[in-house]
């Protein structure tokens, strides 16, 4: 059952003309005046294998153009074997979207992960990177346990650099990475990711933060960001635990699950469904003057 922090909450009907797919644009180059484009988040497949195959079921049935992990594609990444299971299960869905994966704990050791980098960014590397979408700008970072991400580092300064162009030419700004700022599942919040990170999401205006590292979904907003936990992919769920930081408004649930994302010009619409194609919730974030950015 999914748990709500009960507080006033608005929630806008979703675009009924949607697009499956969209081309890579630049800057300066936007697809349309008001662009629509379809895409999925989830996290964790990790050993789940038989959960997994079931969300690429449901990815593919809802036809994105992009689809984002969050992490931990893997139990171990040192594991060829491991690695072929995940190429098969998410075959279907690579026949119609582009993948975009940020890198898990789990997923570090031999070249498995580089690997599986094969679609197009405009910018970064294979650790880090980043690329644009009609009206989007999406950045995936490494935060899992491993990278390192302050203010000396190659990868920080690369993200100042990237969100500082990003800004000002894109409507809205995705970031997608493992470890989460704010999180209520057995890792729980991670104090350096809000400490280093989370201020350079509020001065660029990032619309959502996806993250997972923790395997249930959690959504809760903070100095004006969206910040999703979807870590629901198939690795052994964890219990919610609401002490380590919920906050009014917040929703949760120990399920497993993905996050279907629809941006329609200014208002990004975003619904989350359980393995079987029930709905979680449904919420939008807008870009719109006056409006709410973060409103539920």
């Amino acid at each position: 059952m999914i748990t709500t922090i009960s507080r006033r909450t608005t929630i806008k009907a979703l675009g009924a003309a949607l697009i499956a797919s969209c081309t890579l644009s630049s800057f300066g180059h936007l697809a349309s005046a008001d662009p629509t484009l379809r895409f999925a988040v989830y996290g964790d497949c990790r050993d789940g294998h038989d959960v997994h195959r079931k969300l690429i079921d449901l990815m593919v049935k809802n036809d994105p153009s992009m689809v984002f992990q969050t992490g931990d594609l893997v139990h171990r990444g040192t594991d060829a074997s491991l690695w072929k299971i995940y190429d098969d299960i998410v075959a279907p869905l690579i026949k119609k979207a582009t993948l975009y994966p940020a890198r898990g704990n789990h997923d570090f050791g031999g070249t498995g992960y580089a690997d599986r980098m094969t679609a197009p960014f405009t910018s970064g590397n294979k650790d880090y990177y980043s690329l644009d979408r009609a009206n989007c700008h999406f950045v995936i970072l490494d935060v899992d346990e491993h990278a390192e991400f302050g203010p000396e580092t190659d990868q920080y300064k690369w993200l100042v650099s990237d969100l500082t162009k990003a800004k000002d030419a894109a409507q809205h700004i995705f970031v997608f990475f493992h470890v989460s700022p704010y999180s209520i599942g057995s890792h729980g919040p991670s104090a350096e990711v809000q400490e280093k990170l989370c201020p350079v999401f509020t001065k660029f205006g990032v619309r959502i933060v996806f993250t997972g590292h923790d395997h249930n979904y959690y959504h809760t907003s903070r100095k004006g960001i969206t910040y999703v936990v979807t870590g629901g992919g198939g690795a052994p769920l964890y219990d919610t635990m609401p002490e380590k930081g919920a906050i009014k408004g917040d929703k949760y649930e120990k399920v497993n699950h993905c996050c279907i994302v629809e941006v329609n010009g200014a208002d990004v619409n975003v619904r989350v469904l359980r393995v079987n194609g029930s709905e979680i919730e449904k919420f939008t974030v807008s870009a719109k003057p006056g409006a709410d950015p973060t409103a539920k």
